[in-house]
């Protein structure tokens, strides 16, 4: 059955029980000894499986095991149970673990010869599918199940902006969620995370200017090139150039990275990208946008569903 990149394991299963004339419940007893929420499903919680179960799913899928993890994040070693001697287990709890279910991209899936539902495990709630100009998020509506991006092609070039930067390394991931939490200063005055469905397309393109602004700083810190003068210089120049709201933002933000010791030269063996210092430490999978920040103010509006 054909896999989908980023597919959250409980919508792979589903699919897999449907192509069987199974009940996703039968198909998971041949699996292990499991829990469930009562009525759970795909487009509300993530399914995870112990070492065992796992090798169970993948003797009946007949996909090698390493296709299969890299397209259902959730079957990787950091997001399985832990194991029980000898007994493949299972469980589907309320909510995930970590991350979100969010819509695949209809188009995509069709490409792939996958006509049923999709959902996704994401950090975010929301993702932009570029290839079809199209904005998902975890809305269960299925009267707009997405947002038609065609009328803002400046929202897609903002999203291949924060992809690239996100595709450099962990760094990118950082300062991608320290540009949203700037944006989310009091001084700036522009709608936080969570306040709103289309609120994600409204900062794209200022985050991936922010993230940019904020990288010419970091790569330097990180390399052990930044002193105080050229530290100072970066902040007086973006409040020059961003204004004084971000300007303020971005000035409380360098605040949390000032310059590093050059006894840290040792860490240029690495592309600057794969290296985060202090404030930041790890750098998790399914960690969100406010969970990686180092902004020490709020970043989201908390709800019991953001986007609707």
């Amino acid at each position: 059955m054909p896999l989908v990149d980023g597919e959250s394991t409980g919508s792979y299963v589903t699919r897999l029980a449907a192509r069987h004339g199974q009940s996703v419940s039968h198909l998971l007893a041949t699996v292990g000894e499991g829990q469930s929420a009562a009525e759970v499903a795909a487009r509300e919680s993530e399914l995870y499986f112990n070492r065992a179960a796992r090798q169970r799913l993948v003797a009946m899928t007949g996909q090698p095991l390493a296709q299969l993890t890299r397209a259902l994040v959730s079957l990787r070693d950091e997001h399985l149970l832990p194991d029980s001697p000898g007994v493949p287990a299972w469980k589907w709890p309320w909510r995930p673990h970590a991350g979100f279910l969010v819509r695949g991209c209809a188009l995509c899936a069709a490409r792939r010869g996958v006509l049923d539902p999709v959902w996704l495990i994401r950090p975010d709630p929301w993702y932009v599918c570029v290839r079809h100009g199209r904005f998902y998020d975890d809305s269960r509506d299925d009267r707009v199940p997405f947002i038609d991006l065609s009328p803002g092609p400046h929202v897609l070039q903002a999203e291949r902006r924060r992809l690239r930067l996100v595709g450099s390394g962990p760094v990118g991931r950082l300062l991608v969620a320290d540009a949203f939490g700037v944006l989310a200063h009091e001084a700036v005055s522009l709608p936080r995370l969570g306040g709103g469905r289309t609120t994600p397309l409204r900062l794209l393109p200022i985050v991936a200017r922010v993230a940019s602004r904020m990288a010419s700083l970091e790569r330097r810190r990180l390399e052990c090139q930044l002193g105080p003068d050229e530290h100072q210089h970066w902040r007086d120049q973006v409040s020059k150039d961003l204004g004084w709201q971000l300007g303020t933002a971005l000035d409380a933000w360098s605040q949390q990275h000032p310059p590093l010791r050059r006894e840290r030269a040792e860490r240029l063996q690495q592309r600057w990208q794969l290296l985060s210092a202090a404030p930041h430490k790890d750098v998790p999978e399914m960690a969100s946008v406010d969970k990686l920040t180092c902004v020490p103010w709020e970043v989201l509006i908390r709800g019991p569903r953001p986007y609707g």
